[in-house]
């Protein structure tokens, strides 16, 4: 596999910003949270069929915040972790077990909205669109030079 030019600088952005969380960040397929382990997967190819709803639902539910896909993405993982504690071990099982029933059932529609209407999806969106409504200034710093970094990296591979 090729070596990715400025993937190194975009990890750095993500995981100086992360720490003050106490949560670590790496490159993956797909967002993801790990929970127990403080970790979070981010990636850069965004596959917008999965995401829209999503994105619908916390521009609904905040308007006045005007973040990029990837950092919506990114809030919402970081937030599984911080509001993990809401919910029981069992809580959090069955919400998994319906999101994988809706998962092999429904329709695309159906299933992305009854997906994130789930309770731990439902506050993860919750958790960080109020984190970006109450601290604009360190989430704007932040997008600034993570997208900059991105930026760099798409011209450095020959993305854009």
């Amino acid at each position: 596999m090729a070596k990715l030019k400025g993937i190194k600088k975009i990890d750095r952005i993500i995981n100086n910003f992360t720490k003050n969380f106490n949560i670590r960040a790496d490159l993956g397929e797909e967002f993801l949270a790990y929970c127990d382990d403080r970790l979070i997967n981010y990636t850069l190819v965004i596959d917008e069929a999965d995401i829209n709803y999503f994105i619908e639902d916390a521009e609904k539910r905040f308007p006045d915040i005007q973040a990029d896909i990837f950092l919506w993405c990114l809030m919402h993982e970081i937030a599984h972790i911080m509001t993990d504690d809401m919910w029981t071990d069992e809580e959090l099982a069955y919400f998994e077990e319906q999101k994988e029933r809706m998962t092999a059932e429904a329709d695309t529609d159906v299933r992305n909205y009854w997906y994130h209407a789930c309770p731990d999806e439902y506050f993860a969106t919750r958790w960080a669109g109020e984190y970006m409504r109450k601290h604009p200034k360190r989430i704007a710093k932040f997008w600034n030079e993570l997208q900059t970094a991105i930026m760099e990296f798409y011209l450095k591979n020959g993305l854009i």
